[in-house]
């Protein structure tokens, strides 16, 4: 009976200790980072714990397993049946329907008319063209599988992230995470970890910050964001071709500038610039953020 019991609590051990190991240190179980970042004088965000990716043949929605997996040059095999995974888009394909021509995760048309939810070339994420925004729309299988959770950032809102709440400067620096290049962002409130080292800014690329994935462990459990510079596709002629910019990072908004042109966030070896923009047809990573 003993040697039995002892069986039994080993394998509940096992169970728990493997479902504990989906659930990395700084992640909740709704998917959602621990930090919490303000994006305005009002409203405090968390981050998901990675970009949004979809598979197309199975219509699923979730976010990378890690903040620093990047799908690279498989998004060239962006179809309607593909059965691998993408993790750049174009502007609002969030899969509603708002009549818009390109409305789909899986859309590769060149022309940057047809990704204007509603065919309003003034509208944006928000509102009545709320469901065009990824978040709002899906249930994402590891970010509680519920609609309506998420959200994507607003251009004041990434703006006010790294240039307007309190100490922004000092809390936003270029890295190389397991030897993958990209943005770090600290919460509002951050304490260093014991035996690793952060500088803020850009002025030394990507060579200041440098994480091994145990230490990241470490900036991770403490709140720290990371947005992996993960390139970005577009429809060149017939052929759909994955852009490998290593050193930088293309992240929607869901914020118009124009009729061709949406607000981004993009990084690179020497800058960060939170307003910057890029037609709505490209291909771009998304990083979904809830409000707390």
């Amino acid at each position: 009976m003993k040697n039995t019991l002892f069986t039994i609590s080993i394998a509940l051990l096992t169970i728990c200790c493997s479902c504990k190991g989906d659930n990395e240190a700084g992640v909740d179980t709704d998917g959602t980072m621990n930090g919490v970042f303000s994006v305005s004088d009002s409203t405090q965000v968390k981050f998901s714990r990675g970009n949004l990716q979809y598979q197309p043949s199975s219509s699923t929605w979730r976010f990378a397993e890690t903040q620093y997996d990047v799908i690279g040059s498989d998004n060239e095999n962006i179809s309607a049946t593909y059965t691998g995974w993408i993790d750049l888009f174009g502007w609002g394909t969030s899969g509603w329907n708002s009549g818009a021509v390109s409305y789909m995760a899986y859309d590769t048309s060149a022309a940057y008319a047809n990704y204007c939810p509603g065919g309003d070339t003034s509208a944006n994420l928000t509102g009545n063209f709320a469901n065009a925004d990824w978040g709002m729309y899906n249930a994402i299988e590891n970010g509680g599988k519920t609609p309506g959770q998420w959200r994507t950032l607003t251009k004041s809102e990434w703006k006010y992230l790294l240039t307007n709440r309190k100490g922004a400067g000092d809390k936003f620096g270029l890295a190389k995470v397991n030897n993958v290049d990209g943005l770090v962002i600290l919460p509002d409130s951050w304490t260093q970890p014991d035996g690793v080292d952060f500088t803020a800014g850009h002025d030394n690329g990507f060579k200041t910050n440098r994480y091994s994935a145990a230490k990241w462990s470490k900036m991770q459990a403490a709140g720290a964001v990371f947005l992996p510079a993960a390139g970005y596709r577009e429809r060149v002629s017939v052929f759909t071709k994955f852009t490998n910019y290593t050193e930088c990072g293309f992240y929607w908004s869901s914020t118009h500038i124009s009729n061709i042109n949406c607000n981004i966030l993009f990084f690179g070896k020497e800058t960060v610039n939170p307003t910057n923009f890029a037609k709505r047809h490209f291909g771009l990573a998304v990083r979904l953020v809830k409000d707390i």
